[in-house]
C-alpha cells in the first residue's frame, strides 16, 4: 500500500511547495471539502461541501481503527465532493479527526552528537509520551526554534492501524492525498500563517474535552489534548493557561498572548475568552475568520471547515 506522509518533510509551516489548494477534513460529526481562492491578500471560498455524519460512523481513537463502516464513509465522501462541485477531485490534503493523531512538542537539554543518537532519543520520548511502540506508529518530526537555550522538536504520530484504514478509504475513491495532518494542526495553520510574532492560542472544543495549540510566530510551542467531561473544560483550560504563563514564556520576556481562535459556538467563544483573560489577567481577543484573512459570510459554518481551510492555505505558502 502506498505510504501517505503525515506532516511530510516538505511542510515547513509557512512554505509548503506543491500542495494543492483543495483539502478535506474528516471529523467525528462532519466532513468538509474545500477549495480556496487567494486574491488581494485574502482567501475566498471557491468550492465548499459540508456534510453531517451519522452518529458512530467515526469513532476517533489513537490506537484502534476509527471507521465503523468503510463503504458508508466512501459514499458520504462522494456525496460531499458532488455537493461542493468537486466530484472529479483527484489530488488533495486531509486532516484526521481530533484524537486520531497526536502531536507534541519535546525539549532536549542538549543536541546529541550524532543523528543516530538523536533518532534514538526522539523514539524514546515518543514511546514514553504516547505509550506506544515506535514501530507501531507513523511518526514525523521537525526541529523548532530553541527555547531558553534548549532544542525543541514538534512530533506528530498516528498509529499504523488508524492510518491504514484512512488510506484504504482514499484508495477506494481514487484520491491522491499528499499530506495528512492532525485536525488541530490544520486549524492552527490559520494562526501560524498570520505572520504575527506574539503568541496566539487555538482552542478546539469537542465532546471529549479539547485540543489546544499555542503558536509563537509561525511555529507551535505547545500542543495538548485534554480529555474531560464538557463541564470540566473551563477549569482544565484555565489550568493549562496558568502552566503556559508560568512555564512557557521566554526568559526576560513580557507576556504577549492576547489572541485566541476558538473552534466552537459563539457562546463558547465568549466563555473561554473570559477564562483566558482571567488566567492571564489581561484583556484578550477572540479571533473571527475575517481577522484571519478569510472572506466569508458571517453565517458560514467556519467551525466545521476550519481544519480543511487552514490546510488548504498551505498551497500559497
Amino acid at each position: 500500500m502506498q505510504q501517505i506522509p503525515l506532516l511530510s518533510s516538505t511542510w515547513n509551516y509557512l512554505t509548503a511547495p506543491n500542495l494543492p489548494g483543495t483539502s478535506l477534513a474528516i471529523g467525528e460529526r462532519h466532513l468538509s471539502l474545500i477549495t480556496l481562492r487567494y486574491r488581494k491578500g485574502e482567501f475566498e471560498l471557491r468550492n465548499l461541501g459540508v456534510l453531517r455524519l451519522p452518529a458512530g460512523l467515526i469513532r476517533p481513537s489513537f490506537t484502534e481503527p476509527n471507521i465503523a463502516n468503510e463503504p458508508a464513509l466512501i459514499e458520504l465522501l462522494k456525496k460531499t465532493a458532488t455537493q461542493s462541485g468537486m466530484s472529479r477531485v483527484k489530488t488533495l490534503s486531509a486532516s484526521l479527526p481530533g484524537g486520531s493523531a497526536r502531536s507534541l512538542v519535546i525539549t532536549l537539554d542538549s543536541l546529541p552528537d550524532s543523528r543516530t543518537e538523536l533518532v534514538q532519543m526522539i523514539e524514546w520520548k515518543v514511546e514514553r509520551n504516547l505509550g506506544q511502540k515506535f514501530s507501531d506508529l507513523r511518526v514525523n518530526y521537525k526541529r523548532l526554534r530553541n527555547f531558553n537555550g534548549h532544542t525543541q522538536w514538534i512530533i506528530s504520530a498516528v498509529h499504523n492501524q488508524v492510518l491504514e484504514q484512512y488510506e484504504r478509504i482514499f484508495a477506494g475513491l481514487g484520491w491522491q492525498v499528499g499530506l495528512i495532518v492532525p485536525q488541530h494542526l490544520g486549524e492552527a495553520q490559520w494562526l501560524m500563517r498570520s505572520g504575527i510574532e506574539e503568541d496566539q492560542v487555538l482552542l478546539s472544543l469537542n465532546n471529549h474535552g479539547f485540543e489546544a495549540v499555542i503558536v509563537r510566530g509561525d511555529e507551535p510551542i505547545m500542543v495538548r489534548e485534554v480529555n474531560c467531561p464538557p463541564e470540566e473544560r473551563e477549569n482544565e483550560f484555565y489550568r493549562l493557561m496558568l502552566f503556559y504563563r508560568d512555564r512557557l514564556l521566554p526568559e526576560d520576556s513580557h507576556e504577549t498572548l492576547t489572541k485566541m481562535l476558538t473552534i466552537g459556538t459563539a457562546a463558547e467563544q465568549h466563555k473561554f475568552g473570559e477564562v483566558l483573560s482571567s488566567a492571564l489577567e489581561k484583556n484578550t481577543i477572540s479571533l473571527a475568520p475575517q481577522q484571519l484573512g478569510l472572506r466569508i459570510d458571517t453565517n458560514a459554518p467556519f467551525n466545521q471547515f476550519a481544519a480543511a481551510g487552514g490546510l488548504a492555505t498551505m498551497a500559497w505558502g
